[in-house]
């Protein structure tokens, strides 16, 4: 592996460490929350004034309610916090304040986890650039925590919000228009097509419009749709954790680690869980994962599945339409994704962390003064 190559791979594994912990803490939370609160637990408490006003916290629902929210805001933050981890990574603390805003940003247009780590290294690099700024001793002090701050979100930000927000906004609505006219057809193509979806980028524009392509078409009382939707969803995380079984020496312990959680996740319809991976092997877990996705929602709409929720996971599998095919297409979905990306898998390279802290170090300030 080139340097050049080596040092891509060290940022966004960097940001991936950071990610991690919120990808868990947003995945079990809502899934815990389902498990026992119900899997319409996120429906059962009215909003008012603000999402917490009707809140009972001491009753059963109000309480895993409560649960379900406060993990589904940790979730809003895992793209966020990527790409402030991966930016970190490349151009130390004056890049947080930048990645955090534009990594919500991204989140916020569906531009998903893909988006994030290129905004990630548009704001590194672009604080590396200011970082060579000849300026006045009197504003030297101001730099790393007003105008390089400031410049970067402005300047980086307004880039993606001018270029790239509304041509994407333009592309998803006439691409949601597609998958919705596929309703006359095949159900087993319209499977397949939201699947793959689903399974392509995790989250992200092509996720997202999949998804509201399905829940317009479940308003509309056609419920197939949504099973291609869960299904599509749940084989990408679930496949992480088979290949993980099958070619457990080909990852690091840190996603060996996540691999424990992407399971139950998975099972819950959290296809976040898969981040993790998708970030580390792009090219490999995201051919994976479309071909697993795809398969799945194609069987499932092919053998008639039906689902009468839009969520739920597993929670929601006992009320569908030929649950047990449903089951049956999970299943091998699951396994082509995971066998599928165990084979295609290179083993990863061991980022030595002393190192990676030893330069992380180099922005700290250590002089701390007590008065």
């Amino acid at each position: 592996m080139s340097k050049g190559k080596f040092q891509v791979k060290k940022h966004i594994m960097t940001g991936i460490s950071y990610m991690i912990p919120v990808v868990v803490a947003g995945g079990i939370l809502p899934a815990l929350a389902k498990a026992f609160g119900g899997y319409d637990i996120a429906d059962k408490v009215k909003p008012g004034a603000t999402p917490w006003t009707n809140l009972d916290v001491f009753s059963w629902t109000g309480f895993w309610w409560g649960v379900n929210q406060v993990g589904t805001y940790a979730m809003l933050f895992a793209v966020a916090v990527v790409c402030a981890g991966t930016a970190y990574s490349i151009a130390g603390r004056p890049g947080i304040a930048p990645g955090l805003a534009l990594g919500y940003v991204a989140s916020d247009t569906k531009a998903g986890f893909i988006g994030g780590l290129l905004l990630a290294f548009a704001v590194g690099y672009f604080v590396n650039w200011m970082k060579t700024w000849k300026v006045p001793s009197w504003m030297a002090g101001l730099m790393p925590v007003l105008i390089i701050p400031v410049l970067t979100s402005l300047v980086v930000g307004m880039l993606f919000v001018v270029f790239l927000s509304k041509p994407l906004a333009f592309i998803m609505t006439a691409f949601q228009n597609w998958i919705i006219s596929l309703n006359g057809g095949s159900k087993a193509i319209m499977g397949g097509v939201i699947g793959a979806c689903m399974g392509f980028d995790l989250g992200g524009p092509l996720n997202k419009t999949a998804s509201l392509a399905a829940n317009a078409l479940g308003a509309d009382g056609i419920l197939a749709p949504w099973a291609a939707k869960i299904i599509g969803g749940m084989t990408p995380p679930i496949g992480a954790f088979i290949a993980v079984m099958l070619a457990k020496k080909k990852f690091s312990k840190e996603l060996q680690e996540t691999a424990k959680t992407a399971l139950p996740m998975g099972l819950c319809f959290i296809t976040e869980g898969s981040l993790p991976f998708a970030a580390a092997d792009p090219i490999q877990f995201i051919v994976s994962s479309v071909c697993g996705s795809a398969t799945a929602g194609a069987l499932a709409l092919g053998m008639g599945c039906e689902s009468v929720a839009a969520h739920g996971g597993i929670f929601v599998i006992p009320m569908m339409v030929h649950p047990i095919w449903f089951i049956v297409a999970l299943i091998v979905g699951s396994l082509i994704t995971g066998v599928m990306y165990a084979v295609l898998k290179r083993p990863d390279q061991v980022i030595d962390e002393d190192d990676e802290e030893s330069d992380n170090l180099e922005d700290i300030d250590f002089d701390v003064q007590v008065q």
